[in-house]
C-alpha cells in the first residue's frame, strides 16, 4: 500500500486491514484519564479518576484518495474495533478503539459520476473505548 505499510491496522472481524499511514508531522499518540474531578467549597481538589491510561491517537493526511477517505469514514460507523499502532511510549499496541469524525476538504471530483477521486487536509482521531 505505502512505504509504511501496517503502521495503523484495524480489525474489523475479518482480520487486520492498513489504513493509510498518517503524515509523519500529524500523527500524535498520547494516553489521557477520565476523572470526574472538583473543588470543595474550600477550593480543595479532589481528584477522582475513573479511569487512567486511556490511549488517543490524533491522525492527519495531505491527501487521500476517494476510496481511502470512504473507508476511513465507514470506520466512524462501528460502535468499536480493535486496533494496532504505536502509542507514544513507541510500544506496538492493541487497543479497543472507536472512531472520530473524518474532517477534510474535497479536492477534486469526477465531473462524470461525481464520485470523489482526491481529499486534502484530512483529520481524523481514534480514542480508546
Amino acid at each position: 500500500m505505502n512505504r509504511n505499510s501496517g503502521f495503523l491496522q484495524v480489525n474489523l472481524g475479518y482480520g487486520w486491514i492498513d489504513l493509510p499511514t498518517p503524515d509523519s508531522d500529524n500523527y500524535k499518540p498520547t494516553y489521557t484519564h477520565e476523572e470526574k474531578s472538583y473543588r470543595d467549597a474550600r477550593r480543595i481538589l479532589h481528584r477522582d479518576i475513573i479511569r487512567r491510561n486511556e490511549a488517543k491517537i490524533f491522525c492527519g493526511w495531505k491527501s487521500l484518495s476517494g476510496e481511502q477517505s470512504a473507508f476511513l469514514q465507514n470506520l466512524y460507523d462501528y460502535d468499536d474495533f480493535m486496533m494496532r499502532f504505536t502509542d507514544s511510549k513507541n510500544r506496538r499496541v492493541e487497543r479497543k478503539m472507536y472512531a472520530g469524525p473524518l474532517d477534510g476538504k474535497v479536492k477534486y471530483a469526477d465531473k462524470e459520476t461525481y464520485l470523489i477521486t482526491k481529499r486534502t487536509d484530512v483529520q481524523m482521531n481514534f480514542m480508546e473505548v
